[in-house]
Parts: C-alpha cells; sequence; structure tokens
C-alpha cells in the first residue's frame, strides 16, 4: 500500500485527477491545504509520495519542497504546475523531483502519474 499526500486548496477543482488516484487498490490519498498540515503528517507518517499544488495557502511551493527535503529526503515528490518542461526542469534542478503534472490534471495525467511513481526503482 502507498500513501500519497495532495498539498492543495483546490480540492474541488482536482475531482478527476483525486477520483483516479483514489480508484487504485494500493493507493491511499490523504488531502491538506496548508505546508504547515503537510510538515505535520510528513513528520508523523511518511508518505510516499507528496503531490504540492501550484500555490499554498501558506507557503511558496517550491520554498516547501525545500523544507520537505529537510525534514525526510527521501520523500517523493512532484508539483502541479502549468510550467513548459524546460522552465520546470530549470526551476526543480536539485529538488530530485519527479516529473510536474499538468494544471488542470485529469484522470488521465493521475494514470501517467502513477506509471512514472510505480517505475521509480526501489519501490517495494
Amino acid at each position: 500500500m502507498y500513501n500519497f499526500l495532495l498539498v492543495s486548496p483546490r480540492a474541488d477543482e482536482l475531482d478527476d485527477f483525486t477520483a483516479a488516484l483514489t480508484a487504485q487498490p494500493d493507493i491511499t490519498l490523504n488531502q491538506v491545504t496548508s505546508g504547515g498540515e503537510m510538515l505535520r503528517i510528513i513528520r508523523d507518517e511518511s508518505p510516499h509520495l507528496v503531490i504540492l499544488d501550484r500555490k499554498i495557502k501558506d507557503r511558496d511551493s517550491l520554498e516547501l519542497v525545500n523544507e520537505l527535503l529537510q525534514v525526510d529526503a527521501m520523500i517523493n515528490s512532484t508539483m502541479i504546475t502549468s510550467m513548459d518542461a524546460d522552465s520546470w526542469h530549470e526551476t526543480s534542478e536539485g529538488l530530485g523531483m519527479m516529473p510536474p503534472v499538468p494544471d488542470l490534471p485529469t484522470e488521465k495525467d493521475a494514470l501517467a502519474l502513477l506509471k512514472n511513481f510505480r517505475g521509480m526503482p526501489g519501490l517495494s
């Protein structure tokens, strides 16, 4: 079983994406709206994947990734963003993030994320 954490204030807008994730029998998805909540859960539960929305209420999303790495550098992360591939690569370089999820993500994007996640080395 894999535990995912979605950090987004836009739960209603992400329904198709989250429904596709929660439909998977091996995925548990928790959702929070702030970076503070995310950091508390990471300390307590150590999810397998953190999905950050482009805008978080209380922090800049990329700064939040740096905080995440300081708590647990082994947690996988990705971001929902409208950046093109070159901009994303430049912006996220050195953070060890998975490929981004397009904004507004669909069921198809959820399945692509799952394929990338499940293809990562070292997952048991």
